[in-house]
């Protein structure tokens, strides 16, 4: 029996809905973020860069990837209207099953190229302009300063702008630039990191990525704990990059800087 052809519109949609996977997926993670994407979805990073190639994604794997990501289920589906929720808005869908969530945008995006269809050319109205958002400034310290007992906010090298709901505390958050390659390819040398400097308990932070002070230079590692041993572990343990371990009875009042809470490929500078 001859295979059914895949129509038209399903595969405009699946190779649409794939490009903005991969275009939300760069702006929040960075061009290198794809495994640090899929092992906050539990995913393994070839599973999700075939998801960005085309791969039917499954509606689980939809609904918490906008739950990650605070990405409108309208503009994944559709490419209309704005491209995250906003902090104050009614989310409805909260109580919907994936299937049903997804249901809900092919058929908003159904409705809408219908009425596109029967109004005269030009008279549509693009959502671009209406989409506005509220950021956080975040400044940008080279790593040498993290090292100094207090924070000089005149040395900031730059800042980053995000959405404020990405951090559980905004007040308390900086942001430096990775040194080194130790955390490759989660993490690229130059990559810029946010640090929530309010999380600084080893036992909370279990299996995180922190930022610590580790034999007077500023490193970026997960974090284990082994017994009466706090280890720094790189994502790409060696010679030049080894493990670093600790007695926590030592531990210094300083040691941890705080837990990694978001990373960019790139920013601006102020």
């Amino acid at each position: 029996m001859a295979r059914k052809k895949t129509p038209k519109l399903r595969l405009s949609i699946k190779t649409s809905l794939s490009r903005r996977l991969r275009e939300i997926r760069q702006e929040l993670f960075g061009d290198h973020g794809g495994p640090e994407l899929a092992r906050r979805l539990n995913l393994p990073a070839r599973t999700w860069y075939n998801y960005e190639t085309g791969v039917t994604v499954p509606a689980e794997v939809l609904l918490s990837f906008i739950q990650l990501t605070g990405t409108s289920p309208t503009y994944l589906v559709s490419g209309e209207g704005a491209r995250y929720l906003g902090a104050g808005e009614d989310r409805q869908t909260a109580d919907l099953s994936p299937v049903e969530l997804i249901r809900r945008g092919l058929e908003k995006l159904e409705r809408e190229r219908a009425a596109q269809s029967a109004s005269p050319v030009g008279e549509s109205k693009s959502a671009s302009g209406r989409e506005c958002h509220e950021f956080q400034s975040v400044p940008v310290f080279p790593p040498e300063e993290l090292m100094r007992p207090t924070l000089d906010p005149k040395r900031a090298e730059g800042r980053v702008l995000a959405y404020p709901q990405w951090f559980p505390h905004p007040a308390e958050t900086i942001a430096v630039r990775v040194a080194d390659d130790s955390m490759a390819p989660i993490l690229a040398e130059g990559s810029v990191v946010a640090i929530d400097r309010s999380e600084t308990d080893p036992e909370a932070l279990q299996g995180k990525l922190v930022a610590a002070r580790s034999e007077e230079k500023l490193v970026i590692r997960w974090l284990d704990l082994s017994g009466r041993h706090l280890i720094l572990r790189p994502n790409q343990p060696g010679r030049d990059h080894p493990l670093a371990a600790v007695e926590l009875d030592e531990l210094p009042a300083d040691f941890l800087i705080g837990r990694v809470v978001w990373s960019w490929s790139r920013f601006g500078e102020a």
